[in-house]
């Protein structure tokens, strides 16, 4: 586990610091992650040997706050570590960018409730849904809510989840959106995650009967899509000042990268043993100038796609720290670099697919798997290419974004 107790003052430097501890744990765990894999995907959840590595090393907890045993990871870390653990599987590194952008989010909590969560284990995880699937009645204290929530990534690896929720007037029609955090050993799960890629990350269905969940365990929707002043529990937590939903979009982008980065991997380690190209004149793939050409156009695609996150990541800190709320225009540009970012991991995983050629489709090569995986991935409702590109487009030209969905 990173610990922080030699710094004072965590600022950029200091984070730079912790980001490097955490991402060099990542990098250590990736042949395990990359060995267990396939076993992830046929139990459709995390290997034991994964979950437990993850969970040991502090990597799911990258971005809790410190005083709740957390790392207090910002949003480049997510970015970057999410990205990282992906490398060595993509499940693992999606179920990590669920618990560490839930981790974030606790930030926005006081500390009473911090201490539901991690106070029985700092190892404990929490995961989030953001589309409302439930409904609930304002009831003395809090809500009594009942619902159910799909694409439950990491269920399986948690004890609490963050899910957005209607709240019913006394007519039943919905009056607000909230979200509340709920135990799930108060919920069930529906076993309903059967897909053609990303297995591994569990991601079922949670269900909720007729749950009481207290006021102070839930966030109304101004604080959670960041269009407000954060609430600020502790002086030193300027990383939690950011839009939760902005901030998801973009991160979900984390893992991605660390498959086209695996794929990359998987690409070059082929390409190094010198096969021939079949029905062609080529007895080494590496003589061959479209092939160098198509393996410099991924390499590109994957770095621009790198730094377009990254400008956006150090855009969300810099405001955050500075207590600055991103309006609309500077929002729909994150949403912009996502979809940029997208489309080049996409099209840097197809230029290596052509590289490796028919074998790629193998069962026993892991390039087919990051391909399943990334395409499923970055088919997430939140990142929708199309419409992320139309939202940043809309802004552009002065228009309101809120015709086309919420920033």
């Amino acid at each position: 586990m990173t610990t922080l107790d030699d710094v004072t003052t965590f600022g950029p430097q200091a984070q730079a610091e912790v980001r490097e501890r955490l991402l060099q744990t990542a990098r250590d765990l990736r042949p395990l992650l990359r060995e267990h894999a396939d076993e992830s995907e046929r139990n459709r959840r995390l290997a034991e040997k994964s979950e437990r590595a993850l969970r040991e090393s502090g990597l799911f907890q990258a971005t809790a706050p410190r005083r709740s045993g957390g790392a207090g990871g910002d949003v480049r870390t997510l970015i970057e570590l999410s990205a990282e653990i992906s490398r060595g599987d993509s499940s693992a590194g999606w179920v990590a960018f669920i618990a560490n952008t839930t981790a974030f989010g606790m930030g926005l909590f006081p500390d009473d409730v911090r201490e539901l969560v991690y106070g029985p284990d700092p190892r404990n995880v929490a995961i989030s849904q953001f589309a409302p699937g439930g409904t609930a009645e304002k009831v003395d204290g809090g809500y009594r809510i009942n619902g159910k929530w799909g694409f439950a990534s990491g269920c399986y690896q948690a004890q609490w989840t963050l899910n957005a929720f209607l709240v019913l007037d006394a007519e039943g029609q919905p009056s607000e959106v909230r979200w509340a955090l709920m135990p799930l050993a108060d919920m069930r799960i529906e076993d309903t995650w059967y897909v053609v890629g990303m297995a591994g990350t569990g991601s079922n269905t949670l269900v909720a009967e007729d749950l009481f969940v207290e006021d102070r365990c839930t966030l109304d929707l101004e604080t959670f899509m960041g269009t407000a002043v954060f609430p600020v529990w502790h002086e030193d937590e300027t990383s939690y000042r950011a839009s939760l939903n902005s901030l998801a979009c973009l991160g979900l982008c984390g893992p991605l990268l660390g498959m086209a980065e695996a794929a990359w991997d998987f690409t070059t380690e082929n390409l190094g043993k010198g096969r021939p190209i079949s029905y062609w004149a080529y007895s080494d793939r590496r003589d061959a100038p479209s092939y160098r050409l198509a393996l410099a156009d991924a390499r590109v695609a994957i770095d621009a796609g790198r730094m377009h996150l990254l400008r956006s990541a150090d855009e969300m800190d810099d405001a955050a720290r500075e207590g600055r709320v991103l309006d609309s225009a500077a929002r729909a540009r994150i949403r912009g670099d996502s979809e940029i970012a997208t489309r080049n991991f996409r099209q840097a995983v197809t230029l290596m697919l052509d590289i490796v050629g028919t074998s790629s489709f193998a069962q026993s090569n892991p390039l087919q798997r990051v391909w399943r995986d990334l395409t499923v991935a970055s088919g997430h409702g939140l990142n929708n290419p199309l419409l992320n590109r139309e939202i940043y487009g809309q802004s552009l030209v002065g228009r309101d974004t809120a015709e086309i969905g919420s920033l």
